[in-house]
């Protein structure tokens, strides 16, 4: 799936803006760079700016230039901290993707209403694994919808990430979430995926987000161990 050129521009600068390599109220390069840099048109280089200034990721002050605007983490980011804080350390959190993605029936005892359509077109289901320095931390299984989102299972993920995917490839972005939490304990696929024993005390979390895209929603369920690392729900 082909993604134009102004919004490879668009998540490239978000990316640099969310990552931290553009710092709130920096000045960002002209649209002359930009467009140089990029080898694309002004018209482009605009068309993502407009993009981002909407969002609220940049502002423009006349006669000046285009700044960075402080931006929060994008919703659905999960945030871990060490059960032995260390001011001075910075947990840098990994993403994988475990199997491949596949088409399947909505389970009969899914916890969120699915309309006739979601039903009707199938589920796709797909693992993405979370780990700190190597360490798995949490494995999330995500539930799509199979509807407008052609080619999802063979189109190769951005980031190693669901989320990411569904964001640049499909201009599909998570706008708010709603969830469950409760305890349980590790089955075989979950330590097997976690690298823990059986039995392991593990958080549940199931998820409902909601999107940019009218009437889609998509859904996850998540395991986390927080023997070495809290997961911080309230951020």
């Amino acid at each position: 799936m082909q993604i134009p050129q102004y919004r490879q521009l668009y998540e490239s600068l978000k990316h640099q803006i969310i990552s931290g390599v553009y710092q709130p109220d920096d000045l960002l390069p002209s649209e002359n760079q930009l467009a140089e840099w990029h080898q694309i048109t002004r018209m482009t280089v605009r068309q993502a700016l407009k993009e981002l200034l909407n969002e609220g990721y940049i502002r423009k002050h006349q006669g000046k230039g285009t700044f960075v605007n402080f931006r929060q983490k994008s919703v659905g980011t999960w945030h871990f901290e060490a059960q032995k804080s260390d001011p001075t350390s910075t947990l840098v959190v990994q993403s994988s993707i475990i199997g491949k993605p596949s088409i399947q029936a909505w389970d009969k005892a899914f916890p969120y209403p699915l309309t006739t359509d979601e039903q009707q077109a199938g589920c796709i289901q797909a693992l993405n694994l979370l780990s700190i320095t190597q360490k798995p931390v949490l494995v999330e299984q995500f539930f799509l919808p199979n509807i407008n989102v052609p080619g999802f299972i063979m189109t190769p993920f951005v980031n190693a990430s669901i989320i990411d995917s569904l964001r640049v490839s499909y201009h599909i972005e998570a706008a708010a979430i709603e969830q469950s939490i409760s305890a349980t304990l590790a089955q075989a696929n979950e330590a097997l995926w976690l690298q823990i024993p059986l039995n392991t005390p593990l958080l549940q979390i199931w998820r409902r987000y909601t999107t940019n895209r009218t009437g889609f929603y998509f859904y996850s369920k998540a395991w986390c161990c927080t023997q070495d690392y809290a997961l911080c729900m309230g951020k």
